[in-house]
């Protein structure tokens, strides 16, 4: 068991993580060591320096608000990623991103061999579309009694990284207020919640 006396922020974090049962003692563990010689994340950056640890623990993954090698391919690994974080409920396969650099494409994959198109746009290979993955992202969500679905931590800037935690919407509501991330909370079927 990981006792909760982390000394910075992203200590406590990772610790949080197990007590919400998002990740196992040993991988919080891990982590506190990992950060143990971190300071304190700087105030007007915390949701993006608190992001690494997500990321460390295997709850978040990154999509690319700069530049990227194809954008086929890093559209690829934002899917792989994804797979690998919920482990064994969503296969993902078959992706291509039809369609002419400069206009409209289709990023087409097979989600457990049902095939999934996202409308792409973007000027050249060289970019994400961000929205795209916002929008799309829910197509990705294990289903049945696994409540967990993907929640946008968007990034601070026009060329600045998004991130996607796993989690269910608990889970995702309770690191948001405890932690003050910009965390965008969504509901099971995994689209937005918009609280009053």
């Amino acid at each position: 068991m990981v006792e909760n006396t982390g000394t910075n922020t992203y200590q406590r974090l990772a610790v949080r993580l197990h007590e919400l049962g998002m990740i196992t003692s040993q991988k919080a563990g891990e982590a506190v060591e990992y950060t143990a010689d971190w300071g304190e994340p700087h105030p007007k950056r915390r949701t993006e320096e608190l992001t690494g640890v997500l990321e460390v623990c295997g709850v978040a993954l990154q999509v690319h608000g700069e530049d990227v090698d194809f954008a086929e391919g890093a559209y690829a690994d934002i899917l792989e990623d994804a797979e690998r974080m919920i482990g064994g409920a969503v296969t993902v396969t078959d992706v291509e991103l039809v369609g002419e650099i400069g206009s409209s494409r289709d990023l087409d994959f097979k989600v457990n061999g049902e095939p999934k198109s996202w409308r792409i746009e973007q000027e050249s290979d060289d970019y994400l579309d961000l929205g795209a993955v916002e929008e799309g992202i829910c197509d990705l969500v294990p289903g049945g009694d696994d409540l967990r679905v993907f929640h946008c931590v968007p990034g601070d800037g026009a060329c600045a990284d998004d991130y996607y935690l796993l989690a269910t919407p608990g889970q995702a509501a309770a690191l948001r207020d405890e932690f003050d991330l910009r965390i965008e909370v969504r509901g099971p079927d995994g689209l937005p919640v918009h609280e009053q």
